[in-house]
């Protein structure tokens, strides 16, 4: 696939992200807005997206592939933690939760979802759900670890199971292993409704970018740092490590797509959760999301050319 159609999806994600802004300005998306709009994301639009992925064949390739997503996104969530902890080991105690958590976790989700079934159709976004759930499993575990929470990690496994998106991977496979039949207007109702994935996804950001200013968000250089591991280091990394082990080209090149993305939204979240730097957190998200128009192509095109 040429880079210049990669980078046309992604570009597509970012003049969408600008609606969303200029929407946030204008105050016809506020912070209300953007709450609503997430939990329709969270609840509706990205479940049925996953769900819609399993309407293909059964078949032993795509069972191996499964397999492949599954080992390669955990050994790759593995590396990362150790990276993570060595790079930033010496920063306090405020940042360096929120610069391991951007350099473990990603926007695989909301963002690499539907970029993954942009680029490699209803196939990635059928392996992409797979990456997800490892990531979900990390999330809701090693996250909290990352924050120094103790109290709050019981009910991680009730999380993880309980995710909408979780849901629907469970629901899709059955789909997907005995191969029943899915009626075709409830196969149309369920795709229609997962394609909001990704303008809901891009929207919101958007609108949560705007309630920043934009000349505050370059001022720290610790956003450029985290900024590289996340869009660069990770990435890269996951690429010469699939060469060398022989990972099928489109698990590799749909766990490099997700570790491609910007950091994931958890990072503040988490920080305001636990009393970490919410707005340093929220500054990453921002700088990653406009950096990743220039990076996230040239990543993944670089893989798809060599895969």
């Amino acid at each position: 696939m040429e880079s210049s159609i990669i980078f046309n999806q992604v570009l597509i994600l970012f003049i969408i992200l600008a609606i969303g802004y200029v929407a946030g300005k204008f105050k016809i998306l506020d912070s209300s807005g953007t709450k609503k709009l997430s939990e329709v994301l969270l609840f509706v639009a990205a479940p049925m997206m996953v769900l819609g992925a399993f309407f293909i064949e059964f078949s032993k390739e795509r069972l191996v592939n499964i397999i492949w997503i599954v080992g390669f996104a955990t050994f790759m969530f593995i590396v990362s933690i150790m990276l993570s902890k060595l790079i930033y080991r010496r920063f306090n105690e405020k940042t360096a939760p929120v610069l391991r958590f951007a350099a473990v976790f990603s926007n695989c989700g909301y963002m690499g979802l539907p970029l993954m079934k942009a680029i490699f159709g209803d196939e990635g976004a059928f392996y992409g759900s797979f990456y997800i759930v490892v990531f979900h499993v990390f999330l809701w575990s090693y996250g909290y670890v990352i924050f120094g929470s103790k109290d709050r990690q019981s009910g991680i496994l009730k999380r993880v199971l309980l995710n909408p998106s979780i849901i629907a991977l469970y629901i899709g496979t059955i789909i997907f292993i005995f191969s029943i039949p899915v009626p075709l207007p409830i196969k149309g109702a369920v795709k229609a409704v997962g394609d909001m994935t990704l303008p809901l996804s891009m929207l919101i950001i958007g609108g949560v970018i705007s309630t920043s200013r934009i000349v505050t968000l370059f001022t720290d250089w610790k956003v450029y740092l985290a900024s590289f591991v996340r869009l660069i280091l990770m990435p890269s990394l996951a690429f010469f490590i699939a060469l060398i082990v022989g990972v099928p080209s489109l698990p590799a090149a749909i766990t490099v797509t997700a570790l491609a993305m910007p950091v994931a939204a958890n990072a503040t979240i988490f920080s305001e959760m636990f009393g970490k730097d919410a707005v340093f957190g929220s500054k990453c998200i921002a700088v990653s999301n406009l950096l990743s128009i220039l990076t996230a192509p040239l990543i993944i095109g670089w893989v798809v050319a060599y895969m």
